[in-house]
């Protein structure tokens, strides 16, 4: 038996209330672990998992609201060691300067991050801040969606039924 499970849609929970309650269900953050080296001034796609990797890069749907990044292991060399994570058209359009040089969470602020969501899947990027670290970073990546249905209640199949 697979102890994963992979779907497309989005999972909205009711916040353990019969739905008849009239509240709002809201939909779940979603969250990848990342990693990325701190000092590369070239933006580079960042790496799922916990190694550089470029096989691999971390791509976000269309509609994803990144939310934060918590930082599990920091660029070496100094404490305020920043990088900019974004796409390829906005290099620093998810995050500006993020810190990564101390564990932590940080919160994403760049001018991709919108109520609306990515407007197309999104390659994320990441090159150096304005200070420069050394070594990979690795930590988990959140984000949530857009979830422009405006339809309560749930709703399954392609037509609703």
């Amino acid at each position: 038996m697979a102890n994963r499970s992979t779907f497309q849609g989005y999972v909205r929970t009711y916040g353990g209330q019969d739905k008849s309650s009239g509240v709002a269900p809201g939909v779940l953050v979603a969250s990848e672990v990342i990693t990325f080296l701190s000092s590369t001034t070239t933006a580079t796609a960042v790496s799922i998992g916990a190694t550089v990797n470029s096989n691999v890069p971390f791509v976000l749907p269309q509609g994803a609201i990144p939310l934060n990044f918590v930082v599990l292991t920091a660029a070496g060399t100094t404490a305020t060691a920043t990088v900019n994570l974004g796409s390829a058209g906005s290099t620093t359009g998810i995050a500006n300067n993020l810190v990564v040089g101390a564990k932590g969470a940080v919160s994403m602020t760049g001018t991709l991050v919108v109520a609306a969501g990515l407007t197309a899947n999104t390659t994320v990027v990441a090159s150096v801040g304005s200070t420069a670290g050394t070594g990979n970073v690795t930590g988990v990546f959140s984000y949530t969606f857009a979830d422009g249905t405006a339809q309560p209640g749930e709703v399954s199949g392609t037509n609703g039924f």
